[in-house]
């Protein structure tokens, strides 16, 4: 599970860093394209959401419980509590972040936008690149 987890982790971070930005052509052929059917389409599916619901972040918290079980069932429950408590707060920052996204974003620029996105996209990478290696490292013990 680990080493899928980490695979969709990283590909959907080497994708978003590896995005290209729309040029002034794109633009009036993307303008051309929309029509109500497809804004009803992409509205259900925002930017975002492959971020914080999708599988990226499913492979994550499957990754993080499975690694959370120890054989006593105090340490269990503290590391249960301890992951409950950080899902809150994880929520609670996401909220707050798509909430006031864009005046957190307006003094960055368009340009300071776009490196924003890239640094982010290499955390995501990096973060994607250790799961995987977890999971390869535990299959490599195991065998």
């Amino acid at each position: 599970m680990r080493v899928a987890g980490g695979l969709v982790v990283a590909s959907m971070a080497w994708r978003m860093l590896n995005a290209q930005q729309a040029a002034d052509g794109d633009a009036d052929q993307m303008a051309q394209a929309v029509t109500e059917s497809n804004v009803r389409i992409r509205a259900f599916y925002p930017l975002t959401f492959p971020l914080t619901c999708g599988p990226g972040s499913i492979a994550v918290a499957i990754t993080v419980g499975a690694s959370l079980h120890t054989p006593r069932v105090t340490e269990s429950l503290v590391t249960f509590s301890g992951a409950v408590l950080g899902m809150v707060l994880i929520g609670v920052l996401v909220a707050l972040t798509y909430r006031y996204a864009g005046r957190l974003l307006r003094p960055l620029g368009e340009i300071g936008q776009i490196v924003f996105m890239r640094l982010m996209a290499f955390i995501l990478l990096s973060i994607g690149v250790q799961i995987l290696w977890d999971g390869v490292s535990a299959l490599l013990r195991s065998v």
